[in-house]
């Protein structure tokens, strides 16, 4: 198959969603959220090309923390467990593979109450 470079389907018109309660909240990459502490988040990055690009993530351009709150699903989402006002942050999902690279980012805000 011919190779195609990383694709992360963003939505054509983002919102920004404001939670109002702790429900588990699931956005989309591109998406913003202000959320509640001890929200379970979740940041979904769908991805496509030739071969099947590899997806990172980084919080404000670091490395997530290996903490057993933030896990990277199978589907390459990020899940953000007991989330805390230090969990603020912007989430880059970066897809990769040999033909080349893609990236988007998600402002999480978390607030307490």
């Amino acid at each position: 198959p011919e190779l195609s470079k990383p694709m992360i389907d963003i939505p054509d018109q983002p919102r920004t969603m404001e939670a109002q309660d702790r429900s588990p909240v699931t956005l989309t990459i591109g998406e913003n959220v202000t959320a509640l502490t001890q929200t379970i988040i979740t940041i979904q990055c769908n991805t496509s090309g030739v071969p099947t690009p590899t997806v990172t993530w980084k919080q404000d351009d670091l490395r997530i923390p290996r903490d057993d709150r933030y896990t990277v699903e199978d589907d390459g989402s990020l899940l953000i467990a007991g989330s805390r006002e230090g969990d603020s942050a912007n989430y880059t999902c970066t897809a990769t593979s040999v033909a080349g690279k893609d990236s988007a980012s998600s402002t999480v805000k978390i607030v307490g109450k």
